[in-house]
């Protein structure tokens, strides 16, 4: 009867997985666990800007590093097309194709482009010292943990943002960045998500964008 007994309760133990330290990883560890290893990442991505009265949507490609370092190409409207902006570390970069033109736009410290980059959120998130996460699921039925974050400075237009993870994939769905009032002022979807792709070591030397 001893035996049945232990035999039960351990049987117990393994189904609640909280026993000889085997205990089950929540979907926010596992998510920031998966984010907190990421070194670079490679996406589709559609921007939208929201002001009071217009909107506009740009399709890009966009490529970072756990370094900060980050290049964002314009794919559609069909004017834009190619034209990009890289941060190599040091300096940022405009770069457009169409008249074989660079220009060197400023230092990187007060760049709110950099605002919708994947690292930059993390970096606030860290700083925010918060750690509030929502389930929530989309009208199709896919679940999402979303992560928020303040943004620093006191730019009215970029006070806060929220990240939606998809809790099956672990990838980056949608980055809403919110003004000072709460209505979102960027809202990004991520499409084809690449989690640390190889670099080949040229994606943010502006030298190599003109070999193009």
């Amino acid at each position: 009867m001893l035996k049945r007994g232990m035999a039960l309760l351990f049987a117990g133990c393994l189904l609640l997985t909280g026993c000889a330290g085997d205990e089950e990883i929540s979907d926010y560890d596992r998510i920031h666990r998966r984010l907190a290893d990421m070194t670079g990442y490679k996406a589709r991505c559609e921007v939208t800007y929201y002001s009071d009265m217009t909107e506009s949507t740009y399709s890009t490609l966009q490529t970072a590093d756990s370094s900060g370092r980050y290049r964002i190409e314009a794919l559609e409207p069909e004017k834009s097309d190619g034209i990009s902006i890289l941060f190599d570390g040091d300096m940022i970069w405009l770069y457009n194709p169409s008249i074989r033109s660079r220009i060197q736009v400023a230092s990187g410290e007060n760049d709110k482009r950099r605002e919708i980059v994947l690292f930059t959120f993390l970096k606030n998130e860290a700083l925010s010292g918060e750690e509030t996460t929502v389930a929530v699921s989309s009208s199709e039925g896919e679940k999402y943990l979303t992560l928020e974050a303040a943004i620093p400075g006191d730019d009215p237009l970029y006070s806060s943002e929220k990240l939606f993870v998809d809790i099956k994939s672990g990838d980056p769905e949608r980055l809403e960045i919110y003004d000072e009032k709460g209505k979102a002022h960027v809202v990004e979807e991520f499409d084809r998500f690449e989690y640390n792709p190889e670099f080949m070591g040229n994606e943010f030397k502006i030298s190599a964008m003109l070999q193009k």
